[in-house]
């Protein structure tokens, strides 16, 4: 008697994206970084959860498709790390079991992320350790593939699970991680442009997952959360819509990374006027209006290097047409098209996400506001190309909000 296969995909796409982070920490940090070390922790702690529901779990890399035993991943489809690790030769992980130790994790991640380097020569045979093994699909008997092929081919867009409930325990430290930078920011410390990097990469990984259905990703528990919450979502969003336009990866990333501070400003204004429940004293929206120059000015501290985030910081409030908005020019003249493509996110979810004086609006509302707003506040191309990515968001769903 054949035992049936788990149905629930879910802790298996929770393990793929701590995966994700952790490899992209092993690329950042030293061995003995804490973040690094977290970040391992918690991938291994994903896979056990993970081989609890699949105990035998088997995964397949096919071009933009991950199988894990029959079922396809269709949440993970064009997973850019799927497509690093088919190309590096890690295109089937197989379990033994449902317990894998540290060790054995720790030696799996060492090997994967040596093949990822770009000097690297891809696998050509399987690694066997304790409790797993991986290599090339090449291993798969020919009819294998060939039905795996046939079961990707066959899948039903319309069934894909959701990973808006999943991705807010998924993103923990990554928002964790963000809310220190900006209490470094508020400490009147530089902005920690390293660790910036590794949340775009773990935010990056995040929006490939759920480039299905749009963002909120991450959805409030408390108000106190907001800014932090709208750093993350804004920047996931703004790197979607830039892949959909045709963005190169590494342009991708620097869209995300200016994204994501694009509010750094406010970490220097007083909490409780963040947090203020009514509406702002005509004074109290005057020191507001200072986050967009006080954000440059902190980013231009860190160099050249992040010259895009800094035009972004000071833009992004900045009318699409160049008449309106603040802060205000001498000379007036449209933003730059990352600070207008950054802006078409930012509204859209800061309208959709509940603020610490107005509960968030049903979607059609946000949208319809935002077309009043086309060719004026909001770029016109931008704002089309926008909505054609949620039109197609909703038609992979299969129905809408």
């Amino acid at each position: 008697m054949t035992t049936a296969a788990p149905s629930d995909t879910r802790p298996v796409v929770e393990w793929l994206l701590s995966l994700g982070q952790a490899l992209s920490a092993l690329a950042l940090y030293g061995s003995d970084h804490p973040s690094q070390t977290a970040s391992c922790a918690r991938a291994h702690e994903k896979l056990q959860a993970a081989l609890a529901v699949w105990p035998a779990m088997r995964i397949t890399l096919l071009d933009d498709d991950l199988v894990v035993g029959r079922q396809v991943l269709v949440e993970m489809r064009r997973w850019e790390l799927g497509g690093r690790l088919s190309r590096a030769g890690v295109q089937r992980i197989e379990f033994n079991g449902p317990l894998v130790s540290a060790m054995s994790f720790a030696l799996f991640l060492d090997h994967v992320h040596r093949a990822l380097m770009p000097a690297a020569t891809p696998l050509a045979q399987a690694i066997v350790l304790d409790g797993l093994q991986f290599g090339p699909v090449a291993l798969l008997a020919t009819n294998e593939a060939d039905t795996l092929s046939s079961l990707v081919a066959a899948q039903d867009y319309a069934d894909a699970p959701q990973l808006a409930q999943w991705l807010e325990d998924g993103l923990v430290e990554e928002l964790d991680t963000f809310s220190w930078i900006s209490a470094e920011v508020a400490a009147n410390r530089s902005v920690p442009m390293r660790e910036v990097e590794t949340v775009i990469r773990s935010l990056s990984l995040a929006m490939q997952a759920e480039q299905e259905s749009l963002l909120p990703l991450v959805m409030l528990k408390t108000v106190d959360q907001y800014t932090t919450v709208h750093a993350c979502n804004v920047a996931m969003l703004s790197m979607g819509l830039a892949e959909s336009l045709g963005f190169g990866s590494r342009e991708v990333r620097a869209v995300g990374t200016a994204a994501l501070l694009h509010d750094i400003g406010k970490a220097r204004l007083p909490a409780e006027l963040l947090s203020r429940p009514g509406a702002l004293s005509t004074s109290e929206q005057e020191i507001m209006r200072t986050h967009p120059v006080e954000g440059a000015r902190l980013l231009g501290e860190r160099g050249a290097g992040n010259a895009l985030a800094a035009i972004v910081a000071y833009e992004h409030h900045i009318w699409a047409n160049g008449e309106g908005g603040y802060p205000g020019y001498t000379f007036p003249r449209r933003p730059h098209f990352v600070s207008r493509l950054v802006q078409v996110c930012d509204v859209y979810d800061a309208l959709s996400t509940e603020r610490p004086y107005r509960a968030a609006w049903p979607r059609a509302r946000t949208l319809q506001h935002m077309r009043l707003q086309a060719g004026r506040e909001l770029d016109y191309e931008l704002l089309l190309a926008f909505f054609d990515l949620i039109d197609r968001a909703e038609h992979r769903r299969g129905g809408t909000d």
